[in-house]
């Protein structure tokens, strides 16, 4: 079910006011240490730095050490209280207090910790007095009904708690708070209750959704009618390919309900406010009138402010996963990867959602220096879970990335087979695979596999063009070459590897005067490409142009290409009599695909 839009401003607008985003921030902060002469400028960039890196845990506890030498900086103050909200630390509830005095007006953020502080020493009165105070702002508004539900509840009022979600009609959230008021007449024992609104919130979102899912099967399961709990649960995991991966854990933690407590029930809460913040984000990344500058800022905002509530998620709850999920999800969008990386670790490993967290993990790892651990979470997974297509596409892609290719083939195979055996081909893992055995150097399968995938998907560029720049690299069939890279060149006319491909085709075949204009446009394009200078430099030279062909293999020589281009780029040299002095291996740099 697709989110609801959230209302602008809010917690999100109140909380990035306070991060150190550029300059300015330092100048303000330098500022106020002229009139103190205490603030320790070494703990506040270290502060910038961490923030910058989306290190929270340091960045808070940088910000802390710098408001210590400037007690009355009221920017370090907010600064060292978000990150510290956002990093879950309990030091936060004392940053919010001096937050609230120090402001001419209660603050939200502020109040919510405190309110959070009051539930997790049940003190249900207080918390409400402090969620009180948060209920002015549009988007603590939105989850407020459920702050107040969850502590009547525990404070012996589930009727009321369930009564308040109920009453409420016509707001997009109805499905959420239906699913909240049937863990809470769980909670309070009123079972036959808990049992309608669990039934009317499934018929609400018909699509599904996890926590509604695992909810209803556990009451299900407790009322004895195991085989409606086992189908529900199935139906829910066979929904999403990666949460598949969870079902064996999931199916025998279905006895368990995963919202059993108030403060469970609160930190759920807040996951939905992150959830719809998120979905807030994707909706104005899809809207194409929206200034992409203003989009990137408010893209920024929705993202800071989703991460606060995560941060008092994980702080009512650290062992909630799907919060860790979505935290390592932002993390990794921001550019965050170690941060993400040692969010996804805190993933318990008994949790049925390690799994997922464990796969996240390899992708991350996969495309940072961490290959080996990649492929080691990966080949656990797969041996855990050896119907897994997803797995396996990842285990591939980490063999290929390693230059396994025997591996890569290996995995890719599995999956294609799984694939098939389920009449569901993909035509991305044939040209996977393709990719895998030109790279091992076995052509005939790399065209049989490229070909099958064309077959499939006839309109792909990268395919088109992996077929045709492999024939003309090898003079074969030339013309169907030809004919397979100028299909991709009218879908893709701006794509400077098949402009090349087709430029480099129509050379091959002697057509100088239609190929020069395409090679010259693709060094355009891509001026770093050494196979790129290459070709437009043997184009040069078979017009007679043989300084221009020199200079253009020179150039080529000195962008560091792989050992293959290298080694034609020399004999082209050689062929033009041009003595080397630096005839020793180049530093290897990753081989760039041409023909993807």
């Amino acid at each position: 079910m697709a989110g609801p839009a959230v209302a602008r401003g809010g917690v999100f607008s109140v909380a990035t006011t306070a991060l150190p985003h550029a300059e300015p921030g330092l100048k303000t902060v330098a500022k106020g240490a002229d009139t103190s002469g205490l603030v320790d400028s070494g703990a506040f960039l270290r502060g910038i730095v961490a923030a910058r890196l989306g290190d929270d845990p340091e960045a808070a506890q940088a910000f802390r050490d710098a408001l210590r030498t400037d007690p009355a900086n009221g920017n370090l103050l907010k600064q060292a209280f978000v990150r510290s909200v956002m990093a879950g630390d309990p030091q936060a509830v004392q940053l919010a207090r001096k937050s609230v005095a120090a402001s001419d007006r209660e603050s939200v953020i502020a109040a919510l910790v405190l309110g959070n502080d009051a539930v997790s020493r049940g003190a249900w009165a207080d918390a409400v007095h402090y969620y009180r105070q948060a209920e002015v702002d549009p988007l603590a508004h939105l989850i407020m009904p459920l702050l107040m539900a969850w502590c009547e509840q525990a404070q012996g009022h589930a009727d009321k708690g369930m009564a308040r979600l109920v009453s409420i009609q016509g707001s997009v959230l109805v499905p959420f708070y239906t699913t909240h008021a049937a863990l809470i007449a769980h909670a309070g024992g009123l079972q036959p209750q808990a049992g309608v609104l669990f039934a009317q919130a499934q018929k609400m979102m018909p699509g599904g959704d996890l926590l509604l899912a695992r909810s209803y099967a556990a009451w299900l399961w407790a009322q004895g009618k195991h085989g409606q709990a086992r189908d529900l649960l199935r139906a829910q995991i066979a929904s999403d390919a990666v949460l598949a991966l969870a079902g064996p854990g999931l199916q025998a933690d279905i006895a368990r309900f995963p919202v059993a407590n108030a403060r469970a029930g609160i930190a759920r809460a807040y996951v939905l406010t992150a959830f719809l913040l998120r979905e807030q984000a994707h909706d104005q990344a899809h809207n194409t009138g929206m200034d992409p500058m203003k989009g990137a800022a408010n893209r920024y905002q929705i993202d800071e402010a989703t991460r606060l509530m995560l941060g008092f998620a994980l702080g009512m709850d650290p062992a909630q996963a799907d919060a860790r999920l979505m935290l390592a999800e932002i993390q990794d969008e921001e550019g965050y990867t170690a941060a993400a990386r040692r969010t996804l670790q805190l993933v318990a490993h008994d949790d049925p959602l390690a799994p997922v967290a464990n796969l996240r993990l390899a992708v991350l790892d996969t495309s940072s220096d961490q290959i080996d651990e990649a492929i080691t979470l990966l080949s656990a997974l797969a041996r855990q879970a050896p119907d897994q297509l997803t797995v396996l596409r990842a285990l591939g892609n980490a063999l290929a990335q390693k230059k396994d290719w025997k591996g890569a083939i290996a995995a890719y195979t599995k999956a294609i087979d799984l694939g098939a055996a389920h009449k569901n081909v993909d035509w991305t893992l044939l040209f996977l695979r393709a990719s895998a055995y030109y790279e091992a150097g076995d052509w005939p399968r790399a065209r049989d596999d490229g070909r099958a995938a064309l077959a499939y998907a006839p309109e792909e560029p990268m395919l088109l063009n992996f077929l045709g720049y492999s024939m003309a690299e090898r003079r074969e069939n030339l013309p169907e070459a030809g004919r397979l890279l100028s299909k991709a060149h009218q879908l893709a006319p701006e794509d400077a590897a098949i402009t090349d491909s087709l430029g480099w085709a129509l050379l091959e075949q002697g057509d100088l005067a239609g190929g020069m204009p395409l090679l010259e446009k693709a060094a355009e394009l891509t001026p770093e490409d050494a196979e790129i200078n290459y070709h437009l430099g043997e184009a040069y030279w078979r017009v007679g142009r043989r300084t221009e062909a020199v200079d253009q293999w020179n150039m080529a020589l000195g962008l560091h290409p792989n050992a293959a281009d290298e080694e034609r780029i020399r004999a082209a040299l050689r062929r033009a009599g041009v003595a080397r002095n630096d005839e020793r291996p180049a530093p290897q740099a990753e081989k760039g695909n041409h023909t993807l």
